[in-house]
């Protein structure tokens, strides 16, 4: 027996013993019973303790087994990343997982023979299996990164063979055969050898816990860089997850890909998101209704924000039925206690994304579109202004309107200085006023907006990057006023100065208060086998080992899931940037219907006909309420 059934087992041989040498047998039996009810608060806390999950995931992304690996003459010196496979090790050893899911980007960058990736694909399935604590069975599901088609033909077409092809070995031999209602095909273009069929979708049923997964498909087959998941691809998605819905909608379902929303939290940029598309309203939109569903993706791992430092929380985003993102905690979604105290750093709360009337001080009109591009009007018209970075006060305003429908809704400082539309997000500031007389004008940085508040907006040159330049209110050309005219500034110590004339520059905020709509999914992040362009680990993506390493562990119970980031490198403080060891767990508490087939220590009000349970007096039971019993020869307390 293991250390805590013998301390359990002493504790009780301890009782006998003391039992048998009592006199009087009542006494011997008063004695016992107290001995029994002094030892049900230790059997509670045993039993917390021991608690098994319902499902253990182990979810690790971004693998990225590149040139100097695979690009070999010798099949056999053909290699994986060190860091994978140190942490495949790590996982066998702490713990017993039923699953795991690769996020993407299992190879990278290089143009290499079929039999190279064949080789690289069969070391990847070799060393997946090992982590599992039984060689009967090692389902490992593959999600298809952008890099991965990189490595048939260095993002050009045709390409010699399917790069992303994961299903036809191991999937299918590790978890089974798709059938074809689970099962989503697209042909992508490929040049002069005409077409390849590409699995863009598929779902798997393990353990009871239902898996959607989208791959990266036709569109980024073309191009490792166009982040477009094909709308027919996405629809398939949504009509998958209402089949599954519909039969049980308190379900936890899974749903994975490779790219995140542009608006996930701690994004390294909105670029390195999805582009705006059909597929991606569509994909937003539908995972909206679910409120019970977890998005995992991986992708994004660059930078200082990618690595998650103290909270696993840092890289979780809550979206509600608008597919707004929301706070992401509240009381049923949680932080565990942070493990390293003495090394806490200040959490910088997430802003959300807020809507605003934003006007001219001036005329009063309000930032929004005529019929050909940005422009001010005279009824009040909704800005989004969206956080790209909320330590540094980084937004991107994104203007409601249908007059530039061709261009984008967000607002640009073009390369002549003027304002524009454009589809992409551009880095804003909002600089305060704090003064305003006869001798000029004085604007503070913030990284807080104040509803009532006036502000000089301005923003990056888009063509360079070290020219700002104020919003005003002035047509281009004053004739039709299709564009917005920018003014020049200079920031000094955080401020602006402008002289008192120029009020054109001038905007007032009001927020715009909308009822706030139920909560819904939220998405993760998985973790990468190796972060870069950072302070901690500088440069790209070499083979040397990395300072940090991080994948996500998934456990869910009867009453919640919980999500622990875990470090398998490097942690404290290394080049000023702090790290946990132990990182804080999030923990969704929720009503988790056990499937059908799994078993776990949650014996609650159930029926047991079919268990071998006796109370502690001897006899029989059929059902368990609170207490302690024995099924199926082992003691267990029931809560």
């Amino acid at each position: 027996m293991g250390r805590k059934g013998g301390v359990l087992d002493s504790f009780l041989y301890l009782c006998a013993f003391f039992a048998k040498t009592c006199r009087n047998m009542r006494r011997n039996y008063l004695f016992v019973l107290v001995a029994w009810m002094m030892l049900g608060g230790f059997i509670h806390a045993q039993s917390v303790e021991e608690e098994k999950p319902l499902l253990t995931l182990a979810c690790i992304s971004d693998v990225h087994t590149e040139r100097s690996l695979i690009d070999c003459a010798n099949l056999n010196d053909i290699a994986l990343r060190g860091s994978f496979i140190r942490t495949l090790a790590f996982i066998k050893r702490d713990e017993k997982i039923d699953a795991m899911l690769l996020g993407g980007d299992c190879t990278s960058d290089a143009t290499i023979p079929i039999e190279n990736w064949k080789q690289v694909r069969t070391l990847i399935a070799q060393r997946t299996r090992e982590a599992f604590p039984s060689k009967e069975s090692t389902p490992v599901l593959y999600v298809t990164g952008n890099h991965d088609y990189e490595v048939a033909n260095w993002d050009n077409i045709p390409k010699p063979y399917n790069a992303g092809d994961y299903y036809t070995f191991p999937m299918k031999e590790d978890i089974g055969e798709l059938s074809e209602k689970d099962a989503f095909y697209e042909n992508a273009d490929n040049g002069e050898l005409g077409t390849m069929s590409l699995l863009a979708a598929y779902h798997y049923v393990i353990n009871g816990f239902d898996f959607v997964i989208l791959n990266c498909g036709k569109n980024f087959f073309q191009s490792a860089w166009n982040y477009v998941y094909s709308e027919e691809s996405v629809q398939w998605v949504a009509d998958k997850l209402e089949e599954i819905y519909a039969e049980n909608p308190d379900k936890t379902v899974f749903f994975a890909l490779h790219v995140p929303f542009s608006d996930s939290n701690s994004i390294r940029e909105p670029s390195k998101g999805m582009a705006s598309s059909p597929g991606e309203k569509l994909l937003k939109k539908t995972l909206s209704k679910y409120p019970n569903l977890i998005m995992l993706y991986g992708h994004d791992h660059g930078g200082d924000k990618a690595y998650t430092r103290r909270k696993t929380s840092q890289r979780v985003t809550r979206y509600d039925m608008n597919g707004n993102v929301i706070a992401t905690t509240d009381e049923t979604h949680v932080d565990g206690p942070t493990q390293d105290p003495e090394n806490d750093e200040i959490d910088v709360a997430p802003q959300k994304d807020a809507k605003w009337h934003i006007s001219s001080e001036v005329t009063g009109k309000y930032l929004g579109f005529n019929a050909v591009n940005l422009s001010t009007q005279d009824d009040a018209n909704i800005t989004t202004v969206e956080v790209m970075d909320a330590t540094q006060g980084i937004f991107a305003l994104r203007v409601n309107g249908s007059g530039s429908e061709a261009n984008g809704n967000y607002m640009i400082s073009s390369s002549s200085g003027r304002f524009s539309a454009n589809a992409n997000k551009y880095p804003t500031y909002f600089f305060k006023v704090t003064k305003k007389d006869e001798t000029g004008i004085v604007a503070e940085k913030v990284a807080k907006l104040e509803s009532g508040a006036v502000y000089v907006i301005v923003a990056e040159n888009a063509k360079d990057q070290s020219k700002l330049y104020a919003v005003t209110n002035e047509g281009y050309p004053a004739t039709n006023s299709n564009r917005l005219v920018g003014l020049a500034v200079t920031v000094t110590d955080g401020k602006i100065t402008l002289d008192a004339s120029q009020t054109n520059a001038l905007w007032k905020l009001d927020e715009v208060k909308e009822e706030t709509a139920q909560p819904s999914f939220f998405s993760a992040f998985m973790g990468s086998m190796r972060y870069y362009y950072n302070t901690i680990d500088p440069g790209d993506m070499p083979v040397e080992t990395p300072n940090i390493v991080q994948a996500l562990m998934v456990y869910v119970y009867a009453d919640r899931v919980e999500l622990r980031m875990k470090n398998y490198n490097r942690s404290g403080t290394i080049n000023g940037i702090t790290v946990n060891k132990n990182l804080a767990p999030y923990i969704s508490y929720r009503k988790v219907d056990v499937p059908t087939g799994v078993q776990g220590v949650q014996l609650k009000d159930v029926h047991v006909e079919q268990l071998q349970a006796y109370d502690v007096t001897g006899r029989k039971v059929k059902r368990l309420t609170n207490g302690f019993y024995i099924v199926n020869g082992t003691k267990v307390w029931v809560k």
